[in-house]
C-alpha cells in the first residue's frame, strides 16, 4: 500500500545572496575598465628600470666604479714609477760619487804623467844609468796601464750614468702624463656624478608623475553597485 505525503514548499533562506546576472552593457563597461587599468600599468611596464628596485638601479646607473678602478690602477702605477726613480736617483748619487772619486784619481794619474815627462825631460837633459832607466821605463809602463784602465772605467760610468739621466728623464715623462691622467678621471667622475644626480631627480619626477596618474585614475574610477541585503523595516 502506497502512502503519498502532501505537498509541501521548501522555505527559502534568505541569508544567502542571490546571484544576479549582468547586462551586456555592464560587462562591457567592466571589460573597458579592466583593459584601461592594463593600459594604464603597460606604460610603467614598458620602462627600463619597471622591474628594477631603487639599489639595483642605482648599481646600473652607478658608471664612475670603472673610472675609480681605472684610477686605482693608475694610482698604483704611479707608485711603482716614483719608487722605480727613487732608487734610479739613489743609484745616480752612488754613481756621482764614483765619478768625482775616478776624476780625483784621473787627476793623480794627470799629475803622475806630468812627472813622467819632466822625468823624461830630466832624462834627456842629464846621464842616468842604463838600470834606473829600464827602472823608469817600466814604471811608465805600468803607470800608463793603469791610467788606461782607469780612464776605460771612468768612461763606462760615464756611460751608464748618461743611460741612467735617460731613464730618469723618461720617469719624469710618464710621471708627469700619469698625473694628467688622474686629472682627467677626476673630471670624468664629477661628471658622472653630475649626470646621477641629474638621473635620480628625473626618476623622482617620473614616480611623482605616476603616482599622482594612479591616484587621479583611482579617484575618477567609477565604483560598481554593491547591493545590500536586509530586513526591510
Amino acid at each position: 500500500m502506497c502512502v503519498s505525503r502532501p505537498h509541501q514548499e521548501i522555505p527559502k533562506c534568505k541569508d544567502v545572496p542571490q546571484i544576479k546576472t549582468k547586462s551586456k552593457s555592464q560587462k562591457d563597461r567592466d571589460s573597458r575598465r579592466i583593459q584601461e587599468y592594463f593600459d594604464s600599468k603597460s606604460f610603467t611596464r614598458s620602462l627600463p628600470f619597471a622591474n628594477l628596485r631603487d639599489s639595483a638601479f642605482r648599481s646600473c646607473l652607478d658608471s664612475s666604479s670603472i673610472i675609480k678602478r681605472e684610477l686605482t690602477s693608475v694610482k698604483e702605477k704611479l707608485s711603482t714609477v716614483q719608487k722605480k726613480g727613487e732608487s734610479k736617483t739613489a743609484e745616480i748619487l752612488k754613481l756621482r760619487e764614483q765619478l768625482l772619486h775616478f776624476q780625483s784619481v784621473s787627476v793623480e794619474n794627470e799629475k803622475l804623467r806630468a812627472d813622467v815627462l819632466s822625468l823624461q825631460d830630466n832624462q834627456q837633459r842629464q846621464s842616468i844609468n842604463e838600470d834606473n832607466c829600464q827602472i823608469y821605463v817600466k814604471r811608465i809602463n805600468d803607470l800608463e796601464v793603469c791610467l788606461q784602465r782607469k780612464s776605460d772605467f771612468i768612461f763606462d760610468i760615464q756611460q751608464k750614468y748618461e743611460e741612467i739621466s735617460t731613464e730618469k728623464r723618461q720617469f719624469f715623462n710618464e710621471n708627469s702624463i700619469l698625473h694628467f691622467e688622474v686629472d682627467e678621471y677626476y673630471k670624468q667622475i664629477g661628471e658622472l656624478n653630475i649626470k646621477l644626480k641629474e638621473s635620480e631627480s628625473e626618476k623622482e619626477q617620473l614616480r611623482s608623475t605616476l603616482n599622482q596618474r594612479n591616484v587621479y585614475m583611482y579617484k575618477n574610477q567609477p565604483r560598481p553597485f554593491l547591493p545590500q541585503f536586509g530586513h526591510f523595516r
